[in-house]
């Protein structure tokens, strides 16, 4: 599938208290969004951006910024309320006309509530994003998929719920991680190449009192495929 460019767009709702912790959907997404990026750059062979705090979703906005540069994957990042303290689960939002979009939500449900050790009560986790609103749809959803971006709204579980919401503020690593492999699963993107530098063993080819024929021996072996360090006393 090729070198995937991932635009990370964390919530920038501070106003979306948790029920415990003293912090909102806007601090905890962000982090969790940092860690995505960490997890992907070192370990993937992907590129990722990170959405400028300041901008909207509107189109204009960070699905512009997201075109700008050049991705091709947009995550929107959020955290959920309106379950009166009891809802749980994660939910992903999709684009029926956007490939790998149903895909992309359909595997991040799945690793998201496969790590939460509280049970999802959701009866439709997975949701079609242009449904809501009148058929208007979500605009991190909709914006994106205008202009040619596979994009997915995911909420990550409950913030209005105290359980969800504290394993939310206590789960930030293992959270990043279940997103990665939702992305990974979705888009075949591979792992970076690890290279372990070992010992190196020294040998002397030669010792010469003529430098000619040390610097003679010196071309056969790189002729052949090999290096040489030589020292003149």
């Amino acid at each position: 599938m090729g070198i995937k460019r991932i635009y990370l767009s964390p919530s920038n709702q501070p106003d979306n208290k948790y029920v415990v912790g003293n912090t909102n959907e806007k601090s905890e997404m962000e982090e969790v969004a940092a860690k995505i990026k960490q997890i992907l750059d070192s370990e993937y062979e992907c590129e990722t951006v990170v959405a400028t705090t300041n901008l909207t979703i509107n189109a204009s906005g960070r699905p512009k910024e997201a075109k700008d540069k050049g991705c091709d994957v947009y995550l929107a990042i959020h955290s959920n309320a309106g379950g009166k303290g009891k809802a749980s689960g994660a939910v992903a939002f999709y684009h029926p006309n956007s490939d790998g979009s149903k895909e992309l939500a359909r595997n991040i449900v799945r690793e998201l509530n496969a790590i939460c050790p509280i049970r999802s009560n959701r009866d439709t986790a997975v949701k079609n994003g242009m449904e809501l609103y009148a058929g208007y749809g979500l605009a991190e959803v909709r914006n994106p998929n205008k202009i040619g971006i596979t994009a997915v709204l995911a909420e990550t579980d409950f913030h209005d719920n105290p359980t969800t919401a504290k394993w939310i503020i206590d789960n930030k690593e293992k959270i990043a991680r279940a997103y990665v492999e939702a992305l990974v699963k979705t888009f075949g993107i591979p792992k970076k190449v690890q290279i372990t530098e070992g010992k190196l063993y020294r040998v002397q080819a030669g010792a010469f009192k003529e430098k000619e024929n040390a610097e003679e021996l010196v071309s056969k072996l790189k002729s052949a495929g090999f290096g040489s360090f030589i020292k003149y006393d």
